[in-house]
């Protein structure tokens, strides 16, 4: 039975828990105390799309601290915090390697591009992989996630053209769930096709306060959104990323076509941060853009702005 390591119990790594646990896999989350009791005391709940499921207290283990974990052994361990913690979270992992297995991965289930920088600078590239996650969550109760939206499959793979077999276990266990799930050899293209939806809703619907689905409603932010995209294939042509549409239209048809009707009600994981009164991501979505835009000498106007403008947001409650 594969011992799974879940940093981070928040709507994702809550969903991942109790699905890998349906399938037989122990489970053990790296959580704050307030969750952890919740965990401890009432096991944890996946609701929503695919069906429920419910594991019962003491069935899922949790830690506040990987310091916890000595003499265990870990063969997975699942990223699943913001992008925010990072640098800390790949500090700690390196710092706990007594309660890696030899073959342990690291996971990492998050929005954004470059997000494995951090881990690299204490694991091998073997050791890294990553997932592309468009499937919406939201955290009903502390040890509660619901499934609110999905439009394509879990695809775990590798950036560094490593053998993905290693992810077949959680993906097919994941899929057995009801979530669909498989692995990828086009990584960097997926995780760009989720940097093209992320970075043309997210902020723009946190902004407005509003979910996916109005924003393609009226004239004025479908002109703010076909700018963010036009700026995101520039970016990502100068840079030597590809992703699976060949020109803006092609993407554009796509996303206005299928991948916002069929996440239409979801409420972008930066809105849900400014209303809890959290930092963002924004620096992993659109501040990358402008990033890369500066280093290659393009003008990305419309993601500056937007990173402005959610920046001028946070710092009325960070």
């Amino acid at each position: 039975m594969k011992h799974i390591l879940i940093i981070g119990a928040g709507s994702v790594g809550l969903s991942m828990g109790a699905s890998l646990r349906s399938q037989g896999m122990e489970i053990t989350f790296l959580a704050g105390e307030h969750t952890k009791k919740a965990i401890d005391d009432n096991g944890i709940k996946r609701t929503g799309l695919f069906g429920e499921i419910a594991v019962a207290a003491g069935d899922v283990a949790a830690v506040s601290s990987l310091s916890e974990l000595a003499g265990r052994s870990i063969d997975d361990a699942l990223v699943c915090t913001k992008t925010t913690a990072n640098e800390t979270v790949a500090a700690a992992l390196s710092g706990c390697r007594g309660c890696l297995s030899e073959n342990a991965k690291i996971v990492i289930l998050q929005n954004g591009w470059g997000n494995d920088e951090p881990f690299r600078r204490y694991f091998s590239e073997d050791q890294i992989y990553q997932a592309r996650v468009i499937t919406g969550f939201v955290r009903t109760a502390p040890n509660v996630s619901s499934i609110t939206v999905h439009t394509a499959p879990i695809l775990f793979g590798s950036l560094y053209g490593k053998d993905t077999v290693c992810m077949e276990p959680l993906a097919r266990a994941i899929n057995a769930s009801g979530i669909p799930a498989e692995t990828t050899g086009q990584l960097s293209e997926a995780l760009w096709a989720k940097m093209l939806y992320n970075t043309t809703l997210n902020p723009l619907g946190a902004i407005l306060h509003v979910p996916y689905g109005k924003l393609a409603d009226t004239a004025s932010s479908r002109q703010i959104m076909n700018r963010l995209i036009d700026e995101t294939f520039l970016v990502m042509r100068h840079c030597g990323y590809r992703s699976f549409w060949e020109t803006p239209d092609a993407y554009r048809e796509e996303f206005y076509g299928k991948l916002v009707p069929d996440t239409r009600a979801h409420r972008s994981s930066t809105l849900q941060d400014i209303e809890k009164k959290q930092k963002t991501e924004i620096e992993t979505l659109n501040g990358c853009i402008v990033r890369l835009a500066r280093q290659h000498g393009l003008s990305v106007p419309t993601h500056r702005m937007l990173c402005e403008l959610i920046a001028a947001l946070e710092d009325n409650y960070v």
